[in-house]
């Protein structure tokens, strides 16, 4: 079992703990795509996020590249990078009471990271736009990356760059298959299924980053 006492960092997932962007079974930005763009959602969605959105998860096909795809489907004529910041302006409802830990935890002596499956673009934002690049020590996101969790490698690229042992990491994630991945790649893991709130500051405060 593991010492939770040699925490080092902790690697913070961002869509389903940080960010709550999927409500009602959909993404937050679904519900005005339609009255905004005039098209289908739902053939935007079947378009965009179909088999090979893995390959741009890893950055192996542009975002861009899978929008025109759909935009010359449906015969859309509009500006595509006004509709990529649509969506991503539509795509965020930070969770305050996660964020309140995280930034206690900042105050720790623990290092904090985001870890996410995101494209570049998205990574961007992120970062820039919703300030996680000072909120966090360092991003680590799929789309520069080359690989996306549950992927081994995803775990071993991260601990691997900040040069800390796979059990001095802890990653809180929302997915039972990016916890699984982790846990095999021996990182403490913590699942985070959106509600229990008193389970993740009792574990935080558990490894050292409250309190």
């Amino acid at each position: 079992m593991f010492n939770v006492s040699t925490v080092d960092t902790i690697v913070w997932d961002f869509d389903g703990v940080l960010n709550r962007n999927f409500v009602d079974g959909k993404y937050t930005w679904n519900f005005s795509f339609e009255d905004e763009f005039g098209h289908s959602v739902d053939t935007f969605n079947e378009i965009v996020f179909n088999d090979k959105f893995s390959e741009i998860l890893t950055g192996e096909m542009s975002l861009l590249d899978a929008v025109s795809d759909w935009a010359s489907t449906v015969g859309y004529n509009g500006d595509l990078l006004n509709l990529i910041e649509f969506w991503f302006q539509n795509d965020y409802n930070l969770d305050d009471r996660v964020l309140t830990m995280l930034a206690a935890s900042k105050r720790s002596n623990l290092r904090n990271v985001l870890g996410t499956n995101n494209e570049a673009m998205r990574t961007q934002f992120i970062a820039e736009d919703l300030g996680f690049a000072n909120r966090m020590d360092r991003i680590f996101a799929s789309g520069l990356m080359g690989v996306a969790k549950p992927d081994e490698a995803f775990f071993d690229m991260v601990s691997d760059e900040l040069a800390v042992e796979p059990d001095e990491m802890m990653l809180i994630d929302d997915s039972a298959e990016n916890i699984e991945a982790a846990d095999a790649c021996g990182w403490q893991v913590h699942w985070f299924d959106g509600q229990d709130y008193a389970g993740l500051e009792a574990k935080l405060t558990e490894v050292g980053a409250l309190g």
